[in-house]
Order: C-alpha cells, then structure tokens, then sequence
C-alpha cells in the first residue's frame, strides 16, 4: 500500500483488497474457535467482506488501464459498506438479530461481493482473450483474481463444507501469489541478465562523443528552449534510433529524457539568472523552455533547493563581495 514504485493506486487497491481478506479471514478464524465472539467484531469482518468485491474490481480496472490518477467516483462503490455499517449502528445489530444478518444480509453481502468479482474478471478476460491485448503484471493480475474467486466460491458454500475452507483457501492464495511474485522476480532478472550479455560494451570514447553530441545539440543549437521538445526529435538530431538514444541515456547518463532535459535548462537558467538581470525570472522561465512560471519554480527548487528569485539574489550578493 505505501510502496512509490510502480503505479501507485494500483499498489493501494491491491494492499487494500487484502486488507479486506485479511479482516474478513481473522473474523472466520476467531469466530470457529469461539462462537460468542463480541459482535463488533463480528460486523468488523462483515464490512471488510463488502469492500472485497470493490477493491477488487478497482484492482482490475487499474491493472488493464493503467491509470496513475486516483478517481474520486470511485468512493461510490464503498457506499453500501457505510450504509451496512450505519444500519448496524443506528437500527439492527449483529447481537440483536442473529437471524436476519446470517442468512439475509450476509447472503447479499456474498452476491454483492460475487458481482463485482464476476465484472472484475471479465475486464481481464476482455482485455487479453477479447481484445488480444497485454498488460504489465498480467499472470499475477489473473492469479489475484483467481484467488479471490476461489475464496468467495469457499465462503458461498462453506455451509456445505467448512467455515474454515475459506482461511485455509486464503493460506493456499498467499503462498501462491508468493511463489509468483519470486517466480516474476527471477525472470526479470535473468531477462535483465540476458540483455547486458546480448548488448556491446560501449567504449569510453563513444560515450564521450556522444554525450558531447548530445550537450552541443541542446546548448549550443538551444534546443532547451523548445518546450515541445521529444525523446524521437533529439535522438535524430543525435544521429540515433528513439530506442538507442533511449537506453544510452538510461544507461550511461542514469537519467530519462526528461530528467536530461531538465538538467540542461535549469544550467542555463542558473547562467541567466547571474549575468542576465535585466530579465524577469519568468522571462528566463519562457527562455528556458518552461511553459509556465510554476512549472520553472518547481523544477528550479527541486533541483538546487532554491527558488529562481532567491538564487538569483544569492549570486548577486556574492558577486558583491
């Protein structure tokens, strides 16, 4: 839930699905070995229950889409899980009506939890029978999914089986998501592997005409100050493929283009910024290749921890002196 690789949202529905399981999971456990347990624990794993199908679906959606944005619409969907708990509140609890919440309310929360699971694997069907397209992480995204899956098929019949079928199923999905996780890991890294044997060593000299090919095209042609400036328009200007000038500067510069960028424009705006008073800082900004005096403030205090105005000061007064 609180990792920043990857894509963000889609690590906190994910942390949050299993943190609904594991809630709904505890009170099974809890509730076999000890009948009378406290009611509002009981109504604790219940709303953990109804938020399964939800965060599953969003898993789901997030995964196929790759959307990074969080969508606020999506809050609609936990509605019934506050309107569950606000019944349980103000109308009839779990203690005063056993009967109605076990086999009329828990049902619906299953079907409820059923539906969503049931759309949530249909989008990842879609996408990859249907459609014919791929998505990163796209076997673990099936395997969460089918996990899930057989969890609810093991609460909806546990009345025929065992109330207990549904932990021992979510024991057998985490060691199943575990051993696809290292399995992911492991290729990555022989993939990796592969692909530093397969690619030549550059020469030092190579580099070096590169990386001064790269910095006379953005200074001295000023390329910098095009705000428009593309990865594909300046690795033709470098004399290389998009994908070479790609992996030269994320392997020997340890930097994507924008970072590259980025470092070109704020040199030249702390230069400006010195020798160049008579211009605005959001003159200099524009001049740089910024499109707007925020986006400059930003990326100027996030590279040297000043802002323009401020840096622009400090070498004034050191000049003084």
């Amino acid at each position: 839930m609180f990792s920043k690789k990857g894509r963000a949202y889609t690590n906190i529905y994910l942390g949050l699905l299993l943190m609904a399981l594991v809630i709904r999971i505890g009170k099974s456990v809890f509730f076999y070995f000890d009948s009378g347990l406290n009611e509002n624990y009981i109504l604790i794993g219940l709303l953990g229950c109804t938020a399964i199908g939800p965060m599953s679906y969003f898993y789901a959606k997030t995964q196929v889409s790759g959307n990074k944005k969080f969508d606020t619409k999506s809050l609609i969907h936990l509605i019934p899980m506050v309107l569950l708990a606000g019944y349980a509140i103000f109308f009839t609890s779990y203690g005063e009506n056993r009967a109605l919440w076990s086999h009329t309310i828990v049902r619906g929360i299953y079907l409820y939890w059923g539906a969503y699971l049931l759309y949530a694997i249909f989008i990842v069907v879609r996408q990859s029978l249907i459609l014919k397209k791929t998505f990163p992480e796209e076997r673990w995204t099936q395997g969460v999914l089918l996990g899930v899956l057989l969890i609810w098929i093991a609460y909806f019949t546990s009345s025929f089986t065992s109330y207990l079928t549904g932990s021992l199923t979510f024991s057998f999905l985490i060691y199943l998501l575990v051993w696809m996780l290292i399995t992911q890991q492991k290729k990555k890294q022989e993939n990796k592997r592969n692909k530093t044997q397969l690619v030549p060593q550059m020469k030092g000299s190579e580099i070096d005409r590169i990386k001064s090919k790269i910095r006379s095209t953005i200074i001295d042609d000023q390329r910098y100050k095009d705000p428009n400036l593309t990865m594909p328009s300046l690795a033709k200007l470098i004399g290389q493929t998009p994908h070479q000038f790609s992996s030269f500067i994320n392997d020997q510069l340890n930097q994507n283009f924008s970072q590259l960028i980025n470092s070109f424009r704020i040199e030249v705006a702390k230069e400006k910024l010195s020798e160049e008073k008579h211009l605005t800082v959001e003159a200099i900004g524009f001049d740089c290749g910024y499109n707007s005096p925020s986006t400059f403030h930003t990326s100027f205090k996030k590279a040297t921890g000043l802002t323009p105005s401020a840096y622009r000061k400090q070498s004034i007064t050191t000049s003084d002196l």
